[in-house]
């Protein structure tokens, strides 16, 4: 699923340039397209989400942005006294080997800032994990490329870039990958639209057409492709100091960290401030969780409450609570209860908690040290419980987490939790 899918490729997903976060500066750049003649651009959700503002470069501020999180699609709207030149949707279905050409705005902070166009084939006619949103390209793909249009030899929309396999992730698995990239469906965005109300441009004949020339194809495409910029919020600025050049691709961020709060900005510091727990629910990995007779787990059980039965806190003694739950008072351990108070979002999800922390900054240390894109909760012993970046079904983090630890890339202690602990994440977007 595109998770686990996530997990496995983000270190890789560099794909908006990071730069520093001065006052009139980008944050990040990445690539959009025109899709309609009134001024909507498609681009990739992590181009431009968290953005103070977006500029399309050339075109001016873009405004309302409308993001789909889980497929990493988005619109923006200029304002043009011009029409755009949309690209068309192909219809046809796409062709395993078939020719592509993918165009973009990569690397621009570090090569020429124009348009750059690459050639390559479809590779597979899905993703990791046969995920069938998206198709598998050999077009080389850079940071700078994300949203960017993948196009036919006749300039139709294929797919929009959004990720690449990294090569220190495919070494670290043991596996030996190079210029894997992926790109998301046109007909995944074409639905995305629909759910925008913005209608399409579809060619009207895609079979049995004579293929362009690179350079014609260039002439026709390029128009409608445009760099777009990220400038960060004014709470997310920081002092300016000394550039310094890249020495390689990895040196740059990767796309969801370009607006993380630094050590410097006091005022960005998440509070580290743990609620008094006074209510909750259960939530419990087999569905009802025990009532104790004592703050012990070897004490005598005197009742149960099934998932979802409200929890009146009483007190806590280190880590459990002395409760009024299902009709019995006694005592719950506090990794079987959902706190209220807490600010994690509720669900059925798991995490797999990779490792804990006394303290945030050992934390953050360890996140900028792992090649798997981590996040870091406020625990309410006080504790950091460092995770996996994301949630996922039960099974689905069983798997993730095994898998991980086989290829060495988290502790073999690692564990999967419902997250009841976590007050609140206090690390890394």
């Amino acid at each position: 699923m595109f998770v686990s899918y996530r997990v496995i490729i983000a270190v890789g997903m560099s794909m908006a340039v990071a730069s520093h976060c001065f006052a009139d500066e980008p944050s990040s750049s990445g690539t959009g397209f025109a899709v309609t003649p009134d001024g909507w651009i498609l681009t990739n959700a992590h181009v431009v989400k968290d953005c103070g503002r977006i500029e399309v470069k050339g075109k001016g501020e873009a405004t309302d942005p409308r993001i789909d999180e889980i497929n990493d699609l988005a619109v923006v709207k200029i304002s043009s006294s011009d029409q755009l030149k949309p690209l068309l949707f192909r219809r046809s279905p796409t062709r395993l080997g078939e020719d592509i050409v993918a165009i973009g705005y990569p690397l621009a902070t570090l090569l020429a800032d124009s348009v750059k166009i690459t050639t390559g084939n479809v590779n597979a006619l899905a993703g990791i994990r046969n995920d069938t949103r998206y198709i598998q390209i050999s077009t080389p793909i850079q940071p700078g490329n994300s949203g960017g249009p993948v196009v036919d030899r006749n300039g139709y929309l294929l797919g929009i870039t959004t990720a690449t396999l990294s090569k220190r992730a495919a070494d670290e698995i043991g596996i030996t990958a190079q210029n894997v990239n992926f790109a998301i469906r046109a007909s995944v965005a074409e639905l995305f639209m629909q759910s925008q109300s913005l209608a399409d441009q579809v060619a009207d004949n895609t079979e049995n057409m004579a293929s362009l020339s690179t350079a014609d194809l260039a002439d026709r495409v390029t128009p409608s492709v445009f760099q777009i910029l990220c400038y960060p919020r004014a709470d997310a600025r920081v002092a300016a100091v000394p550039s310094e050049a890249p020495n390689t691709v990895q040196t740059q961020p990767p796309s969801s960290s370009v607006n993380l709060p630094t050590e410097s900005a006091v005022t960005n510091e998440p509070s580290l401030e743990v609620p008094r727990a006074r209510s909750g629910f259960v939530r419990h990995p087999k569905g009802v969780a025990p009532i104790k007779s004592a703050a012990n787990g070897d004490a005598k059980t005197i009742g149960q409450a099934a998932n979802g039965s409200p929890v009146e806190v009483i007190e806590q003694l280190g880590d459990w609570y002395r409760v009024t739950a299902g009709g019995s008072s006694g005592y719950m351990h506090y990794s079987w209860v959902r706190i209220n108070e807490f600010e994690e979002p509720v669900g059925d999800r798991r995490f797999v908690q990779v490792k804990s922390f006394r303290t945030l900054g050992d934390a953050r240390s360890y996140i900028k040290e792992s090649s798997i894109p981590l996040s870091a909760h406020l625990a309410a012993n006080g504790w950091i419980a460092v995770t996996l970046h994301d949630v996922y079904g039960e099974q689905e983090a069983k798997d993730l987490s095994n898998a991980l630890k086989a290829h060495g890339l988290i502790a073999k202690d690692a564990m999967v939790t419902f997250g009841n602990t976590y007050v609140r994440k206090v690390c890394c977007d």
